[in-house]
């Protein structure tokens, strides 16, 4: 009776240093994973800063050009300006007539660029969007559907994205 007991307990006590190795794997598995996440976010940490130091410097340039044509265009605003009185003072005495037109400043031409290339769809759709701004996007385009008119024809009409126009048609 006793020598069962005894090889009940050595049973016991290997199954419990299986148990106990068991568990010190699993730390350190996670202890890894946690140094290798640590690794990661350092890693992720360093790649943004250096691409916001690289948008920061990008800044500074597009501001630096946008100052220098800016100067360039002040000193042939200044030129045209003295043309200008010059051309009236000839245009009095009737030597010449001659008319000229104040150059827009350059940062104004890039914002119109930047804003022309942006438009807001509504200014595409003006039709559309008058008639129909009275009624939510969903109803137009449960309308515009039961007509027969295709998810692009829908989505470009509202100024929407094809997933939204298909989310709202599918949610009637």
């Amino acid at each position: 009776m006793m020598a069962v007991f005894l090889v009940i307990l050595f049973i016991m006590q290997l199954v419990s240093f299986y148990i106990i190795a068991l568990l010190y794997m699993k730390i350190s598995k996670f202890k890894d994973l946690e140094k290798k996440q640590q690794k990661l976010m350092s890693e992720m940490d360093d790649a943004i800063g250096a691409y916001l130091n690289e948008l920061k410097e990008e800044n500074d340039r597009l501001i630096q050009i946008i100052d220098q044509k800016s100067f360039q265009t002040d000193s042939r605003h200044e030129q045209a300006q003295e043309q200008r009185t010059n051309q009236t003072d000839d245009f009095i005495e009737g030597e010449q007539d001659v008319l000229t037109i104040n150059p827009v400043k350059y940062p104004m031409k890039v914002a119109m660029k930047s804003y022309q290339s942006f438009v807001s769809k509504a200014a595409v759709i003006p039709e559309i969007v008058t008639e129909e701004k009275k009624k939510d996007d969903r109803s137009v385009a449960i309308d515009m559907h039961d007509e027969g008119k295709s998810i692009e024809e829908i989505a470009k009409k509202l100024g929407k994205g094809k997933t939204e126009v298909t989310l709202l048609l599918k949610f009637r």
